[in-house]
């Protein structure tokens, strides 16, 4: 019985007849049943199967997912049903592998670096250092400033040492850098590394300005200089054995400045054979002395004289001959007798600011009042209000929040609204013109006579506006109450034992309840019974009583004759009276007519 040969996928790869062998479906020979010799291509199918059909040829007959080993490339393929793919691999060693094939990685486990081979050499892909030689080489972070914003550097590193940091913004690291101090400007910053130098020639380093060197004044010897001195820098002159003298100009500004740590800056100048200071300034003590000592001295200012500290006048009278007077400190103190143990309310009694004109204008201090007193109206700016501790008591419009009673005001001018609650910012009700309202979102306006009062109407008005009730204690409106009851319903009954129709009975509805009195929709249900009898028969010869005689004929004889009939009380039985089946009418107003509806046994 012939062999079927199936694949993983139970498709069926070929069959196989009894005693017949199959090397053109697969790189393997496929055995029949009872084939002589089988033992041959058996181990054959072995040793290709352990070498993965190793070769430089691509086998004749791959199937899916068969291994081949290329021995021209030394490289393991595997066949994806249309071709064969290589599998790469990775080796890891401390040199070179002579076996890497096209498109192995190669890792250096002792200078931790990774390698590509690509068939002819190996590629190094990173890091661009060994462990060894340390982090070296460019690396790029993102970290963050002092303001919590991200900022993309760029550090150099050399043996694991950072030498500089290259950023395109200025900023300051919000976590230290370990190598580097201060804030990062734009450009190359240098780390902390001492000795850091560039260590290049410039091109123009041999000659200062294309000139010779030696055309230039020298700065370990002294000069002589023939000639005018012109510095076109605003770096100025800078003179000293620690440059402590400086003359330089900034933003046009020249600035005379001794940078020396508590050194003093002096002018001199003689008169006559002696020598004097006119101005010496004191760093220590931050003092400007102007012809110290010199009482017949004098000082003259043609402009103005700004004092940014203290002025402190010793004579007894101080003359200001100005239209305006233009104070910066924010306190004028007066009354002051130079120490706050001696000042007392006494002396400061009737101090204050005194205004010339046509008489003072006075707004002094009031010591038995005490209080300021003011000989003149007060008159805010726009927009500005009295105030009390802070809070505002009377502005241009209104009172203050803060006041809660206002005793002996009996009237307000006119008044377009008027806000009431706790405070200014969350009124609760309001009152304009003729409207009294909530503010509130949602809340109640309530009327609350004190005790037994009650809210009385004056005049008779109406109240108007009222929305239908919804609990028992609600008002209502004469539509709602005219509503209810003009559709109401109405309860009637009637013998209907005559056979009336719903049309004469809507009719007799007509007049038990008019349409006019009543709307559309009103219903009224009428309960209807028919009543029914029954005879019986009364016997009257029970009840009679005759005499009989005989009277003379015309002829000769006799005839019999009733000669007395009487009658006694008839008993009548009473009559069986039945009711039908009641039934329940449902009659509507409909288009202003009682109009049949509908009906049902009850």
């Amino acid at each position: 019985m012939a062999y079927s040969i199936n694949k993983t996928d139970g498709s069926i790869l070929a069959t196989v007849a009894d005693g017949q062998i199959d090397n053109l479906s697969t790189d393997i020979t496929l055995i029949g049943k009872n084939y002589s010799g089988f033992g041959e291509f058996f181990n054959e199918n072995l040793v290709k199967l352990l070498e993965n059909f190793a070769g430089t040829s691509i086998p004749s007959h791959p199937v899916r997912g068969q291994i081949w080993f290329d021995a021209s490339e030394l490289k393991l393929k595997v066949y994806n049903g249309l071709s064969f793919q290589p599998v790469s691999s990775a080796t890891i060693a401390n040199t070179q592998p002579s076996t890497l094939g096209v498109g192995d990685l190669w890792f250096n486990d002792v200078d931790k670096q990774l390698y590509f081979y690509d068939g002819t050499s190996t590629i190094l892909l990173g890091p661009s250092y060994s462990i060894s030689q340390g982090l070296s080489g460019l690396k790029v972070n993102t970290i963050l400033d002092s303001l919590n914003q991200n900022r993309v550097i760029t550090s150099l590193y050399v043996n694991g040492i950072l030498i500089g940091i290259f950023s395109k913004d200025a900023f300051t690291p919000k976590i230290a850098i370990e190598g580097f101090s201060g804030t990062i400007i734009p450009g190359f910053n240098q780390g902390t590394l001492s000795g850091l130098k560039f260590n290049v020639t410039a091109t123009n380093s041999e000659k200062l300005g294309a000139q010779p060197a030696s055309s230039y004044v020298r700065n370990d010897t002294s000069n002589i200089i023939n000639g005018q001195i012109i510095i076109t820098s605003n770096l100025g002159l800078i003179v000293g054995d620690a440059s402590q003298a400086q003359l330089v100009v900034q933003d046009g500004n020249i600035i005379l400045a001794n940078i020396a740590s508590n050194k003093n800056l002096s002018f001199v100048v003689r008169k006559g054979s002696e020598p004097e200071t006119p101005i010496d300034v004191t760093t220590t003590s931050r003092v400007i002395d102007l012809y110290a000592g010199k009482l017949d001295s004098q000082v003259n200012i043609g402009g103005g004289l700004t004092v940014a500290g203290n002025l402190t006048v010793l004579g007894d009278t101080t003359t200001v001959n100005t239209s305006v007077l233009t104070i910066e400190d924010k306190n004028i103190v007066l009354a002051s007798l130079g120490d706050s143990s001696a000042n007392n309310d006494e002396y400061a009694d009737g101090g204050g600011l005194i205004l010339k004109g046509a008489y003072d204008h006075e707004f002094t201090w009031d010591r038995l009042a005490a209080a300021w007193y003011s000989t003149e109206h007060i008159n805010l700016a726009a927009n500005k209000a009295f105030k009390i501790d802070g809070q505002v008591v009377i502005d241009g419009h209104s009172l203050g929040p803060g006041i809660t009673s206002i005793p002996g005001v009996t009237s307000f001018g006119p008044q377009t609204y008027v806000q009431i609650g706790p405070n200014v910012s969350t009124p609760v009700m309001r009152l304009e013109l003729n409207k009294i309202s909530t503010v509130a979102t949602n809340a109640d306006l309530e009327l609350a006579p004190d005790g037994s009062g009650n809210i009385a109407l004056i005049g008779g008005p109406r109240i108007t506006g009222l929305s239908d009730p919804v609990a028992q204690q609600d008002a209502a409106t004469k539509e709602y109450v005219d509503n209810v009851l003009e559709t109401r319903s109405l309860a009637f009954s009637m013998d209907i034992s005559d056979g009336i129709t719903n049309v004469a009975i809507a009719g007799i509805l007509e007049q038990m309840a008019p349409v006019v009195e009543y709307r559309n929709g009103a219903t009224a249900r009428i309960l209807c019974s028919t009543l029914t009898n029954a005879s019986n028969v009364a016997d009257v010869d029970a009840i009679k009583s005759q005499a009989l005689g005989t009277f003379v004929t015309p002829t000769p004889g006799t005839a019999p004759a009733v000669t007395n009939v009487s009658f006694g009380l008839l008993p009548v039985p009473g009559q069986t009276i039945q009711v039908s089946p009641r039934i329940m009418k449902v009659f509507k107003i409909l288009a202003g007519s009682w109009t049949f509806d509908s009906e049902s046994f009850v």
